[in-house]
């Protein structure tokens, strides 16, 4: 099972800095997350609070799509993480 660790930095966003995290696999960036509350969500799903996929790479930069994840908690993206490193998934 791979370290997974998180470094907290700012994000800038629409102007604005907001709460980050770096996620790293075994020293690896993997995913790039941000702080967003419901009012800056958009897409089909509906607007949700929390943990915002700004960028995901190796494994985690599949699902950049028109509608990125946002978990409702830190934990819940650690398991997507961790579940997308255990699938092997990666971009072609």
């Amino acid at each position: 099972m791979p370290d997974i660790t998180l470094q907290s930095i700012s994000v800038m966003i629409d102007g604005g800095a907001h709460d980050g995290q770096l996620v790293l696999s075994d020293g690896h960036l993997v995913a790039v997350l941000s702080r967003v509350t419901a009012e800056e969500t958009t897409g089909g799903r509906g607007q949700a609070e929390g943990w915002f996929l700004e960028a995901g790479f190796g494994p985690c930069g599949l699902l950049m799509s028109v509608s990125p994840p946002v978990f409702a908690e830190m934990e819940e993206a650690i398991a997507w993480v961790r579940n997308r490193l255990d699938a092997g998934i990666s971009a072609p």
